[in-house]
């Protein structure tokens, strides 16, 4: 994803408790309660809070998202957007699953998408102005992605570390302004989930359950009327196999 070129030593620490976490914290600096990890890119220090990081595999994502933030942000000393260092990281994490879609369902149609810049410099404080921003800045960097493709990614990288305004690298790349992409992002959004407010609206929701009470009547008297037939035909092949037996047995008197 990014061309890695990095010398020097990391340092992780690892909090046993919130105390813990807290005391870690470089002087001055605090971090989120909410957080699970924080990366402080020019000290070259990653800190997580493994108390309440359940498995390895969560670790692990939340190790790959914080060392995502220190090697882009040590790739250049120009300004990286937050927006994209989250996306970018997030993005490197590999964060997502059902849940994640359906949390950008409901933000992509009630208008808590929060504009880029607003996360130009820092998150807000409130969690869930903070999930939101974590959402528009994840989705927009996969937007971004979709638009230039990784090797455009390779290039901005190359731009910036070059030297190039971050933004105007975004703009030589994909030829549009953050604005401009925004927009399309916007765009693309709504389309990819127009069917959401249909299936979600109360009175679709009645139809879908009286069309599925119809469905089940139909099946359950279907299934009924093909029981009672097939207890119908064995009957008369009881009745049939009685009255050969008789038929016969009357024959046997006879001779």
């Amino acid at each position: 994803m990014m061309p890695v070129s990095f010398e020097g030593r990391i340092t992780i620490r690892i909090a046993g408790s919130l105390t813990e976490y807290e005391r870690m914290q470089p002087e001055g600096s605090s971090a989120p309660t909410w957080s699970q990890g924080i990366a402080y890119p020019k000290k070259r220090l990653l800190i997580l809070r493994g108390s309440d990081i359940t498995s390895v595999d969560d670790i692990m994502k939340t190790l790959r998202h914080e060392l995502a933030h220190i090697f882009l942000h040590n790739y250049s000393s120009k300004e990286i957007p937050r927006w994209f260092s989250e996306g970018f990281s997030m993005y490197f994490e590999e964060r997502g699953g059902l849940t994640r879609g359906f949390k950008l369902m409901r933000q992509a149609f009630s208008n808590s998408y929060i504009d880029l810049d607003k996360l130009e410099d820092d998150f807000p404080e409130d969690p869930i102005d903070v999930q939101n921003a974590y959402l528009t800045s994840s989705e927009f960097f996969a937007y971004l992605l979709s638009v230039i493709k990784e090797e455009g990614l390779y290039k901005v990288f190359e731009y910036v570390k070059e030297g190039l305004d971050f933004k105007f690298a975004i703009y030589r790349v994909s030829g549009k302004s953050i604005t401009e992409l925004e927009k399309g992002f916007h765009k693309s959004v709504r389309f990819k989930y127009a069917w959401l407010p249909v299936i979600t609206s109360s009175s679709t929701l009645w139809i879908l359950l009286t069309t599925l009470f119809i469905y089940v009547f139909i099946v359950k008297k279907r299934r009924t009327s093909d029981r009672l037939k097939i207890m119908q035909l064995e009957e008369e092949e009881e009745l049939m196999q009685r009255f050969k037996k008789k038929s016969e047995d009357r024959g046997q008197y006879l001779n």
